[in-house]
């Protein structure tokens, strides 16, 4: 996909965003910090979500996520001369998600303020990632994901509510197959806090 598509993306996810927000009582903002499954590869992550109709245990989330040093891990595994040239990237993305969220039930203040969560998405690339070779020899750029590629991302966190706007959470996301990067997968710390006005239950 061309960037001069790129537009077209954002506005439709921000009118996604505006026809969820405007149903919303409260929106929950949260920041993320992973490890990626590679050795110098990290990233961050910023989103926002809410739930559905009102039911706490059903919530949809748009995030954005950037991780640095990602290697193309299939080629990696299979030719010693690749992994030794050290060809990192840059992947940006835009996640969509739908969550179930599974609140303990129990008498003990502790217990009952954790949360499990299990998300399933799509994610769209925004970045360009590709190989631009010699120009001696003739050869088309390689490209190793284009903009607007879709894939799957799926994530499990478990949450630890401090107050009735803030937690914490710790969890593990899941790219089963990133364009050609083949699988990436990360461990993450993060925080939550919400905003507006809170829904009694």
């Amino acid at each position: 996909m061309s960037s001069n598509k790129l537009p077209y993306i954002a506005q439709v996810l921000c009118v996604f965003i505006v026809m969820l927000a405007s149903k919303s009582h409260a929106l929950e903002s949260s920041v993320q910090l992973h490890k990626v499954d590679q050795d110098k590869s990290y990233g961050y992550s910023l989103s926002i979500g809410d739930e559905f109709f009102n039911q706490k245990a059903f919530n949809w989330q748009v995030s954005y996520n950037r991780l640095e040093n990602v290697a193309i891990s299939d080629l990696d595994e299979i030719s010693k001369e690749w992994d030794k040239a050290g060809f990192d990237f840059t992947i940006q993305t835009v996640d969509l998600s739908l969550g179930y969220r599974y609140y303990p039930q129990s008498y003990d203040k502790f217990i009952s303020s954790l949360m499990l969560e299990f998300q399933l998405g799509a994610s769209i690339n925004l970045s360009e990632n590709k190989l631009i070779p010699n120009p001696d020899l003739n050869v088309d750029d390689i490209y190793f994901a284009e903009q607007g590629d879709i894939n799957p991302v799926m994530s499990i966190s478990l949450q630890k509510s401090f107050t009735k706007n803030s937690a914490m959470h710790i969890g593990f996301k899941h790219y089963p197959s990133y364009s050609d990067f083949g699988s990436i997968s990360t461990v993450f710390i993060g925080f939550n806090y919400r905003f507006g006005r809170q829904v009694g239950y």
